[in-house]
């Protein structure tokens, strides 16, 4: 029987206005002052404000850091630490998505143990556990907020360093979808294909378990049946409800397995050319899934059943086929772009395979793929997403 370990969130509220919780929970965990990190639309928005308010009402501190951006890297987890350590906080709590919640975590970490980012980089390098950190989504994509995982760039080679380990799951996570009914169309297509990419690499991992199994399979369902609803009406509530849920399932389905290629190579592109994490993975879901098919056909094909595309009479290889060429459609139905036309000039690209090869090759999550990729495969990959 395989051996693994379990890594989950170990508080989660969940519903509509789950957010008025935020004050009731930091003072459970015995904060006296937190800082808030966000971005600057939900300043603009006023959720910054509130969640402030919400904490001041339990009779917390707070300090507001909204500098965190798109893609998160050391500078912006430098100037959260700082305003931490000079507004004597002792909590924090993420409001966002993806890059505000991994800015939060990797703070927390740092907080409490002397050192870099890039020394808490790896699998297991963190000593001590942080100081703690609230996790609100507004997004449905990264799952960061289920998961031990941060993805920080560095602020010098624009490299992006994935740091794994208990330390970074968060203390508490409260999904509440209304905060996620603000999200633009492109973001919404963005960020639930990303989630959707961690639910099957989750499922197709050489690192799969019968844990991460269902977790993975329940994702794949709710986002699949959700994520057009989501996008051609922002204000369904049903659906934005099973999309946050679905990325929630999918971030611990990925954080107990591990994610594969599509990771490997989409933090590359995103490097190269300032392609968003979640619309990386999105890029390249179609072509890698196709790539690495006849390595996991029966994952796959169960993939496409749960997605409604088959039943058990038809074989896997036609599964396989049926979930390549609607996840090609998908794409196509939500405006997902490709590098080309996301405005990647071909010479520019073509310049930065090798490299963007080179990095992929590297990656950890490589090797977990149904099917390890030689260089000259992971290029021939990024040659077909163009």
């Amino acid at each position: 029987m395989m051996h693994y370990e379990l890594n989950i969130t170990p508080r989660v509220i969940i519903g509509a206005d789950a957010r008025s919780e935020v004050g009731p929970e930091a003072a459970k965990l015995g904060w006296s002052r937190v800082l808030v990190v966000s971005d600057p639309f939900h300043e603009k928005a006023g959720r910054t404000s509130e969640i402030a308010q919400l904490l001041g009402e339990a009779g917390l501190g707070v300090s507001v850091y909204t500098g965190v951006t798109a893609e998160p890297d050391t500078e912006m987890v430098e100037r959260g630490l700082q305003q931490f350590k000079a507004e004597k906080c002792d909590g924090i709590v993420a409001l966002g998505g993806g890059s505000p919640i991994d800015t939060a975590k990797t703070i927390s970490v740092l907080a409490v143990n002397d050192g870099t980012v890039r020394q808490f980089m790896g699998t297991d390098t963190v000593p001590e556990p942080g100081a703690g950190v609230i996790a609100l989504p507004t997004t449905s994509g990264t799952g960061s907020e289920a998961t031990r995982v941060v993805v920080i760039a560095d602020s010098q080679t624009k490299l992006k360093m994935s740091g794994r380990g208990r330390a970074y799951v968060p203390s508490v996570a409260i999904l509440d979808y209304k905060l996620t009914m603000s999200m633009p169309k492109p973001l919404t297509a963005a960020a639930g294909v990303d989630a959707l990419t961690h639910a099957i690499e989750a499922y197709v991992s050489r690192q799969a378990n019968d844990f991460s199994d269902m977790p993975a399979l329940s994702a794949v369902k709710l986002i699949y049946g959700s994520i057009r609803r989501a996008w051609d009406d922002g204000c369904d509530e049903d659906a934005r409800q099973n999309m946050l849920m679905g990325s929630f399932y999918a971030g611990i389905a990925f954080s107990n397995a591990s994610v594969g290629l599509v990771h490997s190579m989409s933090e590359p592109l995103g490097a190269c050319f300032g392609v968003p994490h979640g619309l990386s993975n999105a890029m390249l879901l179609p072509v890698v899934t196709r790539f690495s098919a006849q390595g996991a056909a029966s994952r796959y094909a169960a993939i496409a059943r749960c997605m409604d595309l088959a039943d058990s009479s038809t074989p896997d290889a036609e599964c396989c086929q049926m979930l390549i060429d609607r996840l090609i459609g998908l794409n196509r139905e939500l405006e997902i772009p490709s590098p080309e036309a996301f405005g990647i000039d071909r010479a520019s690209y073509d310049e930065c395979i090798e490299k963007m090869t080179n990095d992929a090759a590297a990656a950890g999550s490589t090797d977990n793929n149904p099917i390890i990729p030689t260089a000259g495969q992971i290029k021939d990959i990024y040659c077909n997403a163009y």
